[in-house]
């Protein structure tokens, strides 16, 4: 991903900047598409595959071109005696150039599903995540700029958990109603904590707005849960027990 270009700069609702992003996010990955599959290739054999017809027929390129991609990755396809199944290939250190390609790729799949007044808690968590891995490959450029990764691992940490509330929200919309949870900023914390405090299990009586009519809603601990951890039940039907 361009280092000078943000995915927040642009609002979700920019048709224009997302078709745009997500295009030149194509041109990336089809200028990568040969070293993509040289490198998918020699994951197949170290996996395992070692028979050069199974592998152009998984990959639909001819034996030729798989003998050079092998071989661009250091496999000699011909060695019958080389190393066996299992070997891994050598330790590559991980860099910023793959990782923030990787972001590019990851934020193109997600943007057209930002494209509506709502995203699910899902595709929020996704595309905190997405931006997240730009931010990781900041951290890895090879910089002397400290200013540049202080920030970036500051917006790493926000991003991450951003993605976690996301996510939390989302497996809150799907949990049983019997088990509902104040899930949104839902933290566990220990009991007894200075400056802390935990429900041991307290009822409200609720009345709508404009109406006459009043519920209940009780808080109790979470027996499923460990302390600090809070079970909301209710006696309105649309809210459930």
């Amino acid at each position: 991903m361009d280092s000078t270009v943000d995915p927040l700069d642009t609002e979700p609702t920019d048709v224009r900047g997302a078709a745009l992003a997500a295009l030149r996010g194509w041109a990336t990955r089809r200028d990568r598409l040969a070293d993509n599959r040289a490198d998918l290739m020699a994951a197949a054999w170290w996996a395992g595959t070692r028979t050069v017809a199974e592998l152009a027929r998984a990959a639909d390129v001819s034996r030729d071109t798989v003998y050079d991609d092998l071989r661009a990755r250091g496999v000699e396809p011909t060695d019958k005696t080389a190393e066996g199944v299992g070997i891994l290939p050598p330790y590559a250190p991980l860099t910023a150039e793959p990782v923030r390609e990787l972001a590019q790729h990851a934020w193109s799949l997600v943007r057209p599903a930002m494209l509506t007044c709502r995203p699910d808690w899902a595709t929020w968590a996704a595309w905190h995540l997405s931006i997240a891995l730009d931010r990781i490959g900041i951290l890895l450029e090879d910089s002397t700029n400290s200013d540049r990764k202080v920030d970036a691992g500051e917006s790493l940490l926000a991003l991450l958990a951003a993605a976690q509330e996301a996510a939390q929200k989302h497996w809150a919309e799907l949990d049983t109603p019997r088990k509902e949870h104040l899930t949104a900023f839902r933290t566990a914390v220990p009991v007894g904590g200075e400056g802390q405090a935990v429900i041991h299990g307290v009822e409200l009586t609720l009345g709508l707005s404009g109406s006459r009519e009043t519920f209940s809603v009780r808080f109790d601990p979470d027996p499923f849960e460990p302390a600090g951890w809070t079970a909301v039940s209710s006696d309105h039907p649309q809210l459930g027990p």
